[in-house]
């Protein structure tokens, strides 16, 4: 959908409602109290519905991130369009200059919708490649601090302070998942690879020390030496070619997100960022999701 025909189809608040009725309401409208679908009769008020069940009052709002909004839904369509078109991320000043709203309100808007994004894949599967990428500005002068960011929130280890530390699992020709770690030892990407990879994968990796111990406990973990400037190895004998450039492409639409569109951001919410980056990634060949 390009921007023109967004347009003509979502012109009023009108549109919009019946647009998010069509699509969580498929069997007719469906009581949050209750739980009743097709028992309710529609209220003069736009959007509201009478249960005749239990007769609460309800809209399709309800139990979302829209939920007693003021913000008209043209607006949140709008935000939505952008975020969802928009690989590498867009700003929040970005958001209040195209929707004519203030900063914090986009600031807020483009949180919840980064919310809307969230996905709980299933394991990662097959041929998995784990690579890791600190995010964050250049390492202040010693003795200085921000007040940004709170002691607790400080990354440790390798990467300075004010850096986040990421852990990425990319399935070759699939899904990606990214979380944030606390520091750089051998037990955070451990923590990461375990819970978000599928044991009986194959596991390729770059030659950092942690990932030894962590590649024995798989059936196949292939690695490549990037210190030497090895970045693809072929085996005959091997399944695959050895290399993590899948997982260095997702690293790099994320450092560019970074830098061109949003050149800082907190680093206690630096999952909600990975969370839109991931979104993107795994619908790439796919119409959105959030407006379908």
């Amino acid at each position: 959908m390009n921007l023109m025909d967004f347009v003509d189809r979502f012109p009023d608040q009108e549109a919009c409602i019946a647009h998010l009725e069509t699509v969580r309401w498929p069997k007719g409208p469906a009581c949050p109290k209750c739980g009743v679908i097709g028992n309710a009769l529609r209220l003069p008020r736009q959007g509201y519905w009478h249960c005749r069940g239990c007769r609460a009052q309800f809209n399709v709002l309800n139990a979302t991130p829209m939920e007693g909004t003021h913000l008209p839904l043209r607006t949140w369509f709008g935000a939505i369009y952008l975020a969802a078109t928009s690989s590498k991320g867009v700003s929040a000043m970005v958001f209040s200059r195209q929707l004519d709203i203030g900063y914090k309100t986009a600031w807020f808007l483009a949180q919840r919708i980064r919310n809307l994004m969230t996905q709980d894949w299933e394991t990662l599967k097959g041929l998995v490649e784990v690579d890791e990428v600190h995010l964050g500005g250049k390492r202040r002068k010693k003795n200085q601090t921000t007040k940004r960011d709170s002691a607790e929130d400080q990354p440790k280890g390798r990467g300075g302070s004010r850096k986040a530390k990421v852990v990425v699992g990319v399935e070759r020709g699939g899904k990606a998942k990214a979380k944030r770690g606390r520091s750089h030892a051998e037990r955070t990407i451990a923590a990461f690879v375990f819970r978000h990879v599928d044991r009986s994968s194959a596991l390729f990796t770059d030659d950092l020390p942690a990932y030894r111990w962590i590649g024995s406990k798989f059936p196949v973990h292939l690695s490549v030496n990037h210190t030497r400037g090895e970045f693809a190895r072929r085996d005959p004998l091997a399944i695959a070619t050895a290399h993590v450039n899948p997982a260095e492409s997702f690293n790099a639409i994320l450092k560019r997100a970074w830098v061109g569109a949003w050149h800082w951001f907190s680093i206690k919410h630096t999952h909600r960022y990975l969370d839109q980056i991931v979104f993107h990634w795994n619908h790439q060949n796919e119409v959105s999701p959030l407006l379908q």
